[in-house]
């Protein structure tokens, strides 16, 4: 059993050596795969790259169909402090007033944090809702160590910030990726919550470790092993018994976690009795599915049930 970590070439010469039954253990670090932290201290050191392209009424978004009379946004930076440190967030709100806009809480994809990939998030999510990022413990500007525990033990922080911040807005939660391992804990948090999205996810850790791959090893045989089981279920288990709509969206372009990981995670969900519905882009890849042409027609009717249900 091989050990995750840094890989040089004469590493790789290894694995292509070995690769006839090769299993390489994916540890913690491998899984959250953080970006360099960029550790802003205040709140005026805050911002995303580009956030321009949000603000400013002649960007090249604000042309976008997809947004349109939705731009200029507003966009709030702040922290909020748990028991391991403080984590980063940024609100994202939308042009105009609207009491009954929904706040969607965007659980990022692996590598994703706030400072370089806040726009683009923001580009996704806000035609269904004002948008409320964070970073991760140890991304961006939040502090701590990228962890499963750092992350159980910020839940309750992030969880009242969103809970305060949406009011009485329906409170919508939105993971992709690695997101969708996180967000559903987050709904099992929250008394608020009134709807989730999976994009681009899976029913767990196992399943997905059979097909994902760093990119340096995408090309060999070689089968990726959790370091542990998951300790508190699958992704459809934390919601078992929520009574609000949950959509998930796969794309049939995404390498990465592929359109039948899914549907296994539709299936579980359905066989649990959650209201759920698969919405299937076929040209989607793992990071665009809602900016796919058909996405508003597609997932529209169930985010718009995603309205104050408690």
């Amino acid at each position: 059993m091989m050990t995750g970590g840094r890989i040089g070439a004469g590493g790789l010469v290894g694995l292509m050596m070995l690769a006839g039954g090769c299993q390489i253990t994916m540890s913690e670090d491998s899984i959250f795969g953080p970006p360099t932290p960029r550790g802003a201290q205040t709140v005026a050191e805050m911002d995303f790259r580009g956030q321009e392209k949000l603000t400013d009424p002649q960007s090249e978004l604000a042309q976008s169909p997809a947004l349109e009379g939705l731009l200029p946004a507003t966009v709030e930076h702040g922290f909020v402090d748990y028991e391991g440190g403080r984590i980063a967030w940024s609100l994202t709100s939308a042009a105009g007033e609207d009491a009954d806009r929904p706040v969607i809480v965007n659980c990022v994809g692996r590598g994703g944090d706030r400072p370089n990939g806040g726009v683009y998030y923001a580009r996704k999510v806000l035609p269904w809702g004002d948008v409320l990022q964070f970073d991760y413990p140890g991304y961006g500007d939040s502090t701590g160590t990228p962890s499963i525990d750092a992350i159980k033990a910020s839940t309750p922080a992030i969880v009242e910030l969103a809970e305060s911040r949406a009011g009485e807005r329906p409170l919508i939660y939105w993971g992709h990726s690695l997101g969708g391992f996180i967000c559903p804990r987050f709904v099992a948090a929250s008394p608020q919550a009134d709807g989730l999205v999976y994009e681009a996810t899976a029913l767990s850790v196992e399943e997905a470790s059979e097909v994902w791959k760093p990119w340096y090893l995408r090309f060999l045989p070689i089968e990726m092993v959790p370091e542990k089981e998951s300790e508190d279920g699958d992704n459809a288990d934390p919601v078992r018994g929520f009574k609000g709509p949950i959509l998930v969206v796969a794309g049939g372009e995404d390498h990465v976690l592929p359109d039948f990981l899914g549907r296994s995670l539709a299936d579980k969900l359905e066989r649990q009795g959650n209201d759920v519905t698969y919405v299937h882009m076929e040209e989607g890849s793992h990071v665009d599915i809602p900016l796919q042409p058909g996405f508003a027609e597609a997932a529209g009717p169930t985010i718009r049930r995603m309205k104050n249900i408690n």
